[in-house]
């Protein structure tokens, strides 16, 4: 098998058959399906594939911190920008409790937790 690295000493990329310009040759995997499902997680060590646990819940969370983000995207900052007319409709109470749901997404990047919609908001 043939592996190439990032900068960190993870696996980039891999050629189970053939060849990669600027690749290194390494003992093929003990779980080969493990290791195409998570292989930037895997480094080298001494010529064989070592699966580092933490880097794959490191990337785990990155992936679940994008797709957080993207969720909030769609689903708050359409609300929060709709502009001033739109806010000059809204009732005091509406304002504030939009403010700390807005505070919530943002905060959430660190929980992942999605806020609670408010009831009214269309």
């Amino acid at each position: 098998m043939k592996v190439i690295f990032d900068e960190q000493g993870y696996v980039a990329s891999f050629a189970i058959e053939g060849d990669l310009v600027g690749s290194v040759e390494v003992s093929d995997p003990a779980d080969l399906d493990h290791f195409c499902q998570h292989f930037t997680a895997y480094r080298v060590r001494d010529g064989d594939l070592i699966f580092d646990d933490t880097q794959d819940q490191a990337l785990a969370t990155l992936e679940q911190t994008r797709e957080y983000r993207l969720r909030r995207e769609a689903e708050c900052f359409s609300v929060i920008n709709r502009g001033q007319l739109w806010y000059d409709t809204l009732t005091d109470a509406q304002r504030d409790e939009l403010r700390q749901w807005y505070r919530s997404w943002l905060d959430g990047t660190s929980t992942l937790a999605v806020p609670e919609r408010p009831a009214w908001l269309k």
